[in-house]
């Protein structure tokens, strides 16, 4: 049975973009702990993948950052490229790229506030997409406009682990080995409309979950499988029994966080009739 990918991406985004005020809010704290960590040096190790998109820009380039967020690539962009246009909607996650942006004295960053899907900007360069696309139902949508945008494009996606827990549990609970929206889906849905990218996958992961008992890893499974009730604990917890290690007093997950650089040529404008 062949997979449809673009009905199996639609179906894994969540509809529900901002489940509430005090979810965002959480977010929003949370990504501002990160960049306290960024800014105190903490977290700088090397990032291939960011490191193969500015080997690749010219100096001259325009860039445009859709979902910016805090500006984890917004920041180091902005120091190889002539401007960065950093497109971000969330109110707490602008004012913390801002600061971090004003704290650097970067004056070629220019930050929208309005959805990637609704914004309206001239030409760039380059248009990439981090981490960016996972509540968007309309993927090839989202990427399309990335075309008309840019003649290069990018999108970095999480790869789940072929042998994971969470896709274990996932077809367990859901039927579906697919618990969210990954770079599997994103590849072979860009594959079958007719794009063919490039991929640049991280290194094997060194860095794997830890939780400190076998119930916060339940815990942690609901999470990521949007569980609400109670109804397939025993199962989780079960499993998750079998295949957790026990390694310094802490249940270590199989799961490596491992994350993928797709890169494409965009398809360039429409022609318009009179220029024909």
């Amino acid at each position: 049975m062949l997979t449809h990918w673009e009905n199996l991406w639609r179906d894994l985004a969540p509809q529900d973009v901002m489940a509430s005020a005090e979810g965002e809010a959480h977010m929003v704290e949370r990504w501002r702990r990160v960049a306290h960590r960024l800014d105190a040096g903490a977290g700088t190790e090397a990032d291939p993948l960011l490191d193969d998109v500015r080997a690749r820009l010219d100096p001259a380039a325009s860039v445009v950052d859709i979902g910016a967020g805090i500006g984890r690539w917004t920041i180091p962009l902005a120091q190889a490229a002539a401007r960065v246009t950093a497109i971000e909607p969330l109110a707490g996650m602008r004012t913390v790229l801002l600061e971090r942006v004003s704290a650097r004295g970067l004056t070629n960053v220019m930050v929208v506030d309005q959805p990637w899907m609704s914004v309206g900007i001239p030409r760039h360069d380059v248009a990439l997409a981090v981490h960016a696309t996972y509540t968007t139902p309309d993927l090839l949508g989202f990427v399309t406009k990335m075309e008309t945008i840019a003649p290069v494009c990018y999108l970095v996606l999480r790869v789940p682990a072929h042998d994971g827990l969470i896709g274990a549990l996932s077809a367990l609970v859901h039927h579906q080995w697919h618990d969210s929206p990954n770079f599997i889906v994103a590849y072979n849905l860009l594959l079958a409309a007719g794009r063919y990218p490039d991929v640049l996958m991280e290194p094997a992961p060194t860095r794997h979950w830890q939780d400190p008992t076998l119930e916060t890893a339940v815990m942690r499974a609901k999470r990521h499988l949007k569980l609400t009730d109670a109804r397939h604990d025993e199962a989780i917890r079960t499993l998750l029994a079998q295949k957790l290690t026990l390694i310094d007093g802490a249940y270590r997950w199989p799961d490596g966080m491992r994350s993928a650089l797709i890169r494409w040529e965009g398809r360039p404008p429409a022609v318009p009739v009179e220029d024909q």
